[in-house]
C-alpha cells in the first residue's frame, strides 16, 4: 500500500469512528457479522451514488475492509447510461420503470456497466483494498418481456466466482449484466440484487441511495420497519410514493427467502458504518419482525419471561412482590420474548411501570415496535425514568411533556388536565422502586 493510501485509510478510520458508536458496539456487531456459515452482506449501490457520491462510498467500503468484513457489491449505472445515450442521440424509453433495451442501447449499456464496474474496483484498489470486478459469470438469463427488448429474466445465479473472491480476501464488485449463452442482456439492478440475495442468503442486505431511507408523511425518517406488524398498513398509505412502495414490496419478497436473523437497510454511503455498527443506526432498517402479545392476566411462565427481560435490561433485580403490588397489570411482550412493557391500571391514568429490551436485541427495532403497539391501546399514559437513563432522549422525542426532579424525570402523553397531571407526577415520584 502506498503512502497516500495509508493516509487515506487512517483518515477514513478516524472519521468514521468519530461518527459511529462506542468500541463496545463496534465489536459486538463485528462479532455478529463474522459468521463462517453466513455471508456478511450484499450491498446494492445505486447508479446515482456511483455518479455523485463515490468518495463517501469508497470511504465506507474501505472501513469495512479494514475491520475484516468483505461485502458483496452490486452496482447500478442508470444515470450514466442515460447520459451516454443522450450524448450519442440514441432514443430510449421506459415501461413500468424498466428501460426498453434495443440492440443499440444494449451495446452502450454493456460498455457503461463495464466501465462503472472498473471505476469502483480501481478506486478500492487505489486505497489498498483487494477488489475484483465480476461482469459476466453471475446471472444466467433468458429473454424476458419482448416489449422490453434485450432485458433478461434471471434463471440462475452462479456464486462460485463470488465465493472464490471472498475466500481470497477480496471484495467482489458485480455489474447488472445477464447472459443468455454469449449474448449480453440488460437486467434491473434491484431485481438482480433480490436474486443474488436469494442465492447468497447474507446476514445483512443494504441498499445505498441518495435519500438514505424511507420517510413518513411528515418527511421524518422511519428508522425501523417491522414487516409482521407494519407492512400491510404501510402499503395502504398515500404518502408512500410508488417508488418506495415498490422498494418495500421487493424487500418483503427478499426477506421471505432469508433466515429470520437477516435484515435489510436503506442508508446513504457515508452512514453505512453507523447503520451496521451501532444500535441507533442511520437509515431505515427492515426486518421480518415479530408480533406483540398482550397479557392482562399473565401466567407464571409469562411472569418469568418478563422478569428475565427486565433484569437483563436494567442489570438489576425485580422486587420479589412486583406482581402483588400491581393488581391491574397489562404486559406487552414481543413474540420472541426479548422486549416487554408493563402498564399499571391501578391509578386514574395508565402508568408505564417498566419498559425493557434485552441488551443483545438493541438496535433491532424491538423497542420501537413494542412501543407503537402499546400506544394503540393507551393514548394517555405517564411514566418515570431515572435522570441518567440512556433512553431519555427517546422519551423526550415522543412525550407531550416532562418534569425533571432530582432522581426522576416524569413524562406524559395525552394528559391535558393540569390538576390531574399534578396528581400523576406526585404518584410517579412517590412510587417505590421496582428494581433494586
Amino acid at each position: 500500500m502506498n503512502q497516500p493510501s495509508n493516509q487515506f485509510v487512517k483518515k477514513t478510520i478516524l472519521k468514521l469512528l468519530r461518527a459511529i458508536g462506542s468500541e463496545k458496539e463496534i465489536k459486538k456487531y463485528i462479532q455478529r457479522f463474522s459468521s463462517a456459515e453466513q455471508h456478511f452482506a450484499v450491498i446494492k449501490v445505486g447508479g446515482s451514488v456511483v455518479k455523485d457520491d463515490l468518495e463517501n462510498l469508497i470511504t465506507s467500503l474501505i472501513f469495512l475492509d479494514q475491520v475484516g468484513l468483505k461485502p458483496v457489491i452490486l452496482h447500478g449505472a442508470g444515470p450514466m447510461l442515460t447520459e451516454e445515450l443522450e450524448s450519442r442521440a440514441i432514443d430510449f424509453s421506459f415501461i413500468d420503470g424498466q428501460r426498453v433495451t434495443s440492440n443499440e442501447v444494449m451495446n452502450v449499456a454493456q460498455k457503461v456497466f463495464t466501465e462503472t464496474n472498473k471505476r469502483i474496483v480501481d478506486k478500492l484498489q487505489d486505497q489498498g483494498a483487494k477488489a475484483i470486478g465480476i461482469t459476466q459469470s453471475v446471472f444466467e438469463c433468458t429473454l424476458g418481456d419482448p416489449k422490453l427488448g434485450l432485458v433478461g429474466k434471471i434463471n440462475k445465479v452462479n456464486i462460485s466466482d463470488i465465493n472464490s473472491a471472498i475466500d481470497k480476501d477480496m471484495i467482489p464488485v458485480i455489474a447488472p449484466l445477464g447472459y443468455e449463452s454469449s449474448r449480453a442482456l440488460n437486467i434491473n439492478a434491484d431485481l438482480a440484487t433480490i436474486e443474488l440475495v436469494k442465492a447468497i442468503k447474507p446476514y445483512k442486505v443494504v441498499f445505498l441511495s441518495e435519500t438514505g431511507g424511507i420517510f413518513n408523511n411528515e418527511n421524518r425518517l422511519i428508522e425501523t420497519i417491522n414487516l409482521a406488524l407494519e407492512y400491510d398498513e404501510l402499503m395502504q398509505e398515500d404518502w408512500l410514493h410508488s417508488g418506495m412502495r415498490l422498494k418495500l414490496k421487493q424487500i418483503k419478497t427478499l426477506l421471505d427467502f432469508l433466515p429470520k436473523s437477516s435484515s435489510v437497510s436503506i442508508t446513504q454511503p457515508i452512514n453505512l458504518p453507523k447503520e451496521l455498527f451501532t444500535d441507533s443506526g442511520s437509515g431505515t432498517m427492515v426486518k421480518h419482525g415479530f408480533r406483540i402479545k398482550n397479557y392482562k392476566a399473565a401466567d407464571s411462565s409469562i411472569k418469568v419471561d418478563f422478569k428475565n427481560i427486565i433484569e437483563a435490561s436494567f442489570n438489576k433485580k425485580l422486587i420479589p412482590d412486583f406482581f402483588d403490588q400491581n393488581s391491574k397489570l397489562n404486559i406487552f411482550m414481543s413474540s420472541c420474548n426479548r422486549a416487554t412493557i408493563a402498564i399499571s391500571e391501578d391509578f386514574l391514568i395508565p402508568y408505564m411501570d417498566k419498559f425493557g429490551v434485552l441488551p443483545d436485541a438493541k438496535g433491532e427495532g424491538l423497542g420501537a415496535g413494542l412501543w407503537s403497539e402499546m400506544r394503540k391501546v393507551y393514548p394517555k399514559l405517564f411514566w418515570r425514568s431515572r435522570r441518567n437513563n440512556s433512553i431519555n432522549s427517546f422519551y423526550s422525542s415522543i412525550c407531550d411533556g416532562c418534569q425533571k426532579h432530582s432522581e426522576w424525570h416524569v413524562y406524559w402523553i395525552g394528559i391535558e388536565d393540569y390538576s390531574l397531571l399534578k396528581d400523576c407526577i406526585e404518584y410517579a415520584i412517590s412510587k417505590p422502586k421496582s428494581v433494586i
